[in-house]
């Protein structure tokens, strides 16, 4: 299940405020890593010096895990609209695979349309992670949402009535990500790390609820082979590691 925020929420303080509790949370995290060492005296020391950074900068130690956190965007192709429940099972198996959370973040903006203003919104997944882990599942995902898409084009091309092609195409969708799912074993998270993930996503994001996607298809009726078709095409999709350690996993179709 995902998160639907409703807007971001920006932070106004001065540049000069930013920069130093950016170093005050660099010096807090160093400590608190030394304070896991096996020398306890020198770990009782680092322990103080911590919570005296955090005292004199109003930080906690969810503060400092969270500035580790990144997030990266990726689009989904949904104007306005919440991700139908097909592609949020497939960012769900993407952001557990790579240790993320997600919100899904809708961004309004004025566009010019016959010579006037007109509001256009755009739905994108937004991934939480540490590392790289935000970057690579932003990447993940994008790549198989798009090839999702042109198989279940393909699927659903020669389906008339709009809303059995929707049905058909989401039964489809939710046989290829059934197969994909395979390629994503769920990694557990430490509770540091849950922590320090969900204090990234309060610091960004605000009236967040959740959501178990959109329903599409409801009205329209579906054949007893299209999931199988998905789940046979889903199994094409290969993960394959991308060129240096750290580099994104690259997704490939089989052909």
């Amino acid at each position: 299940m995902g998160r639907v925020a409703a807007r971001g929420r920006g932070n106004d303080r001065p540049r000069s405020w930013l920069m130093d509790r950016k170093t005050a949370l660099r010096k807090v995290l160093s400590c608190l890593r030394l304070a896991a060492s096996s020398n306890p005296n020198e770990a009782a020391a680092a322990l103080r010096q911590a919570r005296a950074l955090m005292d004199e900068h109003g930080l906690t130690e969810a503060d400092a895990y969270a500035s580790e956190i990144h997030h990266a965007d990726a689009p989904t192709r949904c104007r306005g609209s919440v991700p139908a429940r097909s592609l949020m099972f497939l960012i769900d198996i993407v952001a557990t695979g790579f240790r993320c959370d997600v919100v899904i973040h809708r961004v309004s903006r004025t566009v010019m349309r016959n010579g006037w203003p007109a509001s256009e919104s755009t739905t994108t997944v937004r991934f939480f992670g540490a590392g790289s882990d935000a970057e690579i599942a932003a990447y993940a995902f994008s790549v198989l949402r798009r090839q999702l898409e042109v198989d279940k084009g393909k699927h659903t091309a020669r389906v008339r009535k709009r809303a059995n092609k929707e049905r058909r195409g989401e039964e489809f969708a939710i046989g290829w990500i059934s197969a994909v799912r395979h390629q994503f074993p769920g990694a557990e998270l430490a509770d540091d790390r849950k922590a320090a993930i969900a204090r990234a996503i309060e610091s960004k994001h605000t009236n967040i609820v959740q959501t178990a996607g959109r329903e599409v298809g409801k009205h329209g009726r579906a054949s007893y082979g299209d999931r199988d078709a998905g789940y046979i095409k889903g199994s094409a999709a290969r993960v394959h590691p991308g060129v240096g350690d750290n580099g994104p996993r690259k997704l490939e179709h089989a052909r």
